[in-house]
């Protein structure tokens, strides 16, 4: 369970960093910091398409497992490796879907600001880092932990940015990086 969550946040760690030359921000945009970013972007790209050609592209069951689980229109799909992803946009919230090679739903990402944020958290990050702004939010669902998310909250100050892991078990500093 942890593995996978891990795995998952370590690839997520890279991407932003490779997708983004600098954490910055400009007001309230989290495009900037959206691991995830690619995905939505890439319709010229080789693996990608719309809900209305996914014949042959996507596995069947990820399929009948998306429409019946997720209430959408306008999903892009892309296979990479042994994984198939689903992204799309909704009232504000980035959605990533993953589902292995046979089709089984794997984890989801879901990317937003702080005022997406569910209030629990929003006020345990607050209370405990009244001086820090909330940038980015990643709430990561994986098997194992289905139904009991993990949230990986950006936070930065004038001197820090910091990556807050919140679960069930558990609330830490996950990563910190100093600003130059």
């Amino acid at each position: 369970m942890k593995k996978i969550l891990f795995a998952l946040l370590a690839g997520l760690i890279p991407a932003l960093a490779v997708i983004n030359e600098t954490f910055a921000q400009n007001g309230n945009d989290i495009t900037s910091l959206t691991p995830v970013k690619n995905y939505f972007d890439m319709e010229s790209k080789k693996g990608v398409t719309e809900n209305s050609n996914t014949a042959g592209l996507v596995n069947a069951k990820a399929l009948k497992i998306f429409k019946k689980q997720y209430n959408v229109n306008g999903e892009k799909w892309m296979k990479e490796g042994n994984c198939i992803t689903a992204t799309y946009k909704q009232d504000g919230i980035s959605h990533c879907i993953y589902f292995d090679k046979k089709g089984h739903w794997v984890a989801s990402l879901k990317t937003y600001n702080e005022d997406k944020m569910p209030k629990d958290i929003r006020k345990m990050v607050r209370q405990e880092y009244y001086d820090y702004k909330i940038g980015v939010v990643y709430e990561i669902e994986t098997g194992a932990r289905a139904g009991s998310p993990t949230y990986l909250v950006i936070i930065e100050d004038a001197t820090n940015f910091k990556q807050i892991r919140i679960s069930d078990e558990s609330r830490d500093v996950y990563k910190e990086f100093q600003k130059r």
